[in-house]
């Protein structure tokens, strides 16, 4: 990582506010081994990375075998047990979006090597991918023969789309304003935006602190609230139709947060299920979030 350049935020990307405090300085475990500073914006209480890799160093932060939603890997236990819970999650996916749409055309922005988009193409959905890794995007293209385009600007902004999905996108976008503004525009009336990114209201993300698998950093920029995810849809055009709790995540980040502080495989497995059970637990008895959270909204002409 010898030539990576980074960046300084001076104003913050929910209100523009330009004072910040230090939250937290967070190791990269998967990549480079670097620390980044978290802050929250004084003034709204946003929380990001910063400074951060620039467009044009970010990319390296990306190739490692270790990060699995762009290698599709399955040697380790770790591997082994996120392709479980994926192949879980695509049918639950799909239950969520039925609910909204049976039919239509779906684009998944940062669709990684492409399941999700399979499985939908298998249940007679349209379907069309973004994604920048070429290596992923490849694999998308060759594995399930679907149309992948390396950016959300390849999409044309008269484009009809009956759903938009970003799973666990959101919080790696440098611009999140302008990726709505863009979703809002490729959307039919009444079109349907789903998203899942992590929430660091949780109980596990509080407990871990630094040590949170969920900061990811430098790879996630941004790092949700419900309340900034509620600001930022409502500013532009979305109306939250449901606020889902995501429970399989909190078991799988706890391990990973375990790992991070020493445990080896086995004993971080086994803690992690145990705190990870317990966050959810805290989440459904004192109605705090989850360690990720999914928001389903539509969009509304103005």
């Amino acid at each position: 990582m010898e030539h990576t350049v980074l960046e300084t935020l001076r104003c913050c990307s929910i209100c523009n506010g330009t004072a910040f405090r230090h939250v937290h300085s967070v190791r990269d475990h998967t990549v480079s081994g670097e620390t980044f500073d978290v802050v929250d914006c004084t003034s709204c209480g946003a929380r990001f990375t910063n400074p951060r890799p620039d467009p044009q160093s970010i990319g390296a932060y990306y190739s490692s075998p270790d990060y699995i939603s762009h290698s599709n890997a399955s040697k380790s236990l770790q591997d082994r047990l996120y392709q479980f819970a994926r192949h879980w999650a695509l049918r639950n996916k799909h239950a969520v979006l039925a609910k909204h749409r049976i039919n239509g055309r779906v684009l998944d922005i940062g669709c990684g090597t492409g399941e999700f988009l399979g499985y939908l193409k298998s249940r007679g959905y349209l379907v069309q991918g973004v994604e920048p890794d070429l290596g992923a995007r490849e694999q998308a293209i060759a594995n399930h023969a679907l149309d992948v385009v390396p950016n959300l600007d390849s999409i044309p902004s008269n484009e009809q789309l009956q759903v938009v999905t970003m799973w666990h996108v959101l919080e790696h976008v440098p611009d999140s304003r302008k990726t709505l503004k863009k979703v809002y525009s490729i959307l039919a009336d009444r079109g349907v935006l789903l998203i899942a990114v992590p929430d660091h209201e949780s109980w596990d993300a509080q407990h871990y602190g630094a040590d949170w698998a969920a900061y990811d950093v430098p790879r996630h920029l941004n790092h949700f609230r419900q309340a900034d995810l509620k600001r930022l849809l409502d500013e532009h055009g979305f109306v939250i139709m449901e606020i889902r709790r995501m429970w399989m995540d909190a078991p799988y980040i706890a391990m990973l947060s375990e790992r991070y502080r020493g445990k080896s495989t086995l004993l971080a497995l086994l803690v992690g299920l145990l705190l990870g059970a317990w966050s959810n637990l805290k989440a459904l008895v004192d109605r705090r979030p989850t360690s990720s959270t999914l928001y389903i909204a539509q969009k509304q002409e103005p």
